[in-house]
């Protein structure tokens, strides 16, 4: 018999299992561990988990949140989709169970009157990607996530401005202004990233009239990464880089087996002609930073088109990946207007 319902924390091992068939990457395959698998959910006022069962086989997944965001300037209540996921047997048809599972976390979207849905796809996750077309949704925008490894060194005094938090979420969310995607309980994040000690600090550096910040969360109370596969170039080049990571300022490589603890980097904002030369050198800081606190890997997130932005800095060895956000019109045939702004609790 198959059944939809809304999932319980009873459901947790069983959610955590399913999850655990798809890990991420295509290159490095990571699968993420983590004893939790609401805490997404909670990260959201109005979330909702369903699942889908077939004679008590958890057979599905689909998770979203009722936000309130601006759009074109204005309030807007949206959905955001943040897991999709079926057993092997049934992720090849979207015509069994899994549709009826969709039609049903449609069905409850459309009743909160959500203008429109949007999820984040990896770019080059291609059944993914057909999936999400299927739903009738298309790319709204496109976004890099740049991965660099800890780094040994001395990574010197980083004021991580945490005395005065509410002046700099001021001072933030005057530089993001009236973006579409906004939160607007815009300062929430932060603050609640505070109190639950997930955040670390908004870090700035000057020279001149040139400025560069960025914001920096710790999330390895949360989840860890695991290596399932590494390609043979990577392998080669473990070998050559761990032993000098020992006594000389190089990265190391992660191994098959390992377990990796992540720093996640926020809302850039460069300023000034030195603006992103200063960013690269805030985060080599910050890689400092997270190695000596026993962190294994930073990643920055940002909109391709992020008038913060102009573009990423380069570091050797990086692995920048690209990911879409998906949107699919809802009660209204309005959607975001780029730039758009990445909200952390979406990540």
């Amino acid at each position: 018999m198959f059944r939809i319902r809304e999932a319980t924390p009873v459901d947790n091992e069983a959610l955590l299992r399913l999850e655990a068939q798809s890990p991420q990457g295509t290159g490095i395959s990571i699968l993420i561990d983590r004893e939790d698998y609401f805490y997404r959910s909670r990260l959201h006022d109005r979330s909702k988990v369903l699942i889908a069962e077939e004679d008590g086989r958890l057979v599905g997944i689909m998770a979203f949140a009722i936000k309130e965001v601006l759009l074109d300037g204005e309030p807007e209540r949206v959905a955001y989709f943040y897991d999709l996921r079926g057993d092997a047997s049934y992720r090849r048809s979207m015509k069994r169970g899994l549709f009826r599972l969709w039609s049903a976390c449609l069905d409850e979207i459309e009743g909160e009157g959500a203008a429109f849905i949007y999820g984040h796809v990896k770019a080059d996750n291609n059944d993914s990607m057909r999936v999400a077309t299927k739903m009738g949704a298309r790319i709204g925008a496109t976004f890099n996530i740049l991965t660099l490894p800890g780094l040994p060194g001395e990574p010197g005094v980083l004021d991580d401005r945490m005395d005065d938090l509410e002046a700099e979420i001021a001072r933030l969310d005057r530089h993001v202004g009236n973006r579409s995607l906004r939160p607007c309980d815009f300062g929430a994040a932060y603050l609640r990233g505070a109190e639950l000690g997930y955040l670390r600090g908004i870090f700035r550096i000057e020279k001149g009239a040139s400025s560069a910040q960025v914001s920096a969360w710790d999330l390895s109370k949360i989840y860890r990464g695991r290596v399932l596969h590494m390609p043979l170039s990577l392998v080669a080049l473990g070998l050559l880089l761990n032993p000098l990571a020992r006594y000389l300022p190089v990265p190391s490589v992660p191994k098959v087996g390992q377990q990796i603890t992540y720093m996640q980097l926020f809302d850039p904002v460069c300023e000034g002609k030195d603006g992103v030369a200063l960013l690269k050198t805030l985060i080599q800081r910050l890689r400092r930073r997270a190695l000596a606190d026993g962190i294994d890997v930073l990643t920055l997130f940002a909109y391709q088109d992020d008038p913060l932005l102009p573009h990423l800095p380069r570091f050797v060895p990086q692995k920048v990946m690209h990911y879409h956000t998906m949107i699919r019109p809802c009660t209204s045939d309005a959607v975001p207007q780029r730039p758009l702004y990445l909200d952390i609790r979406d990540i």
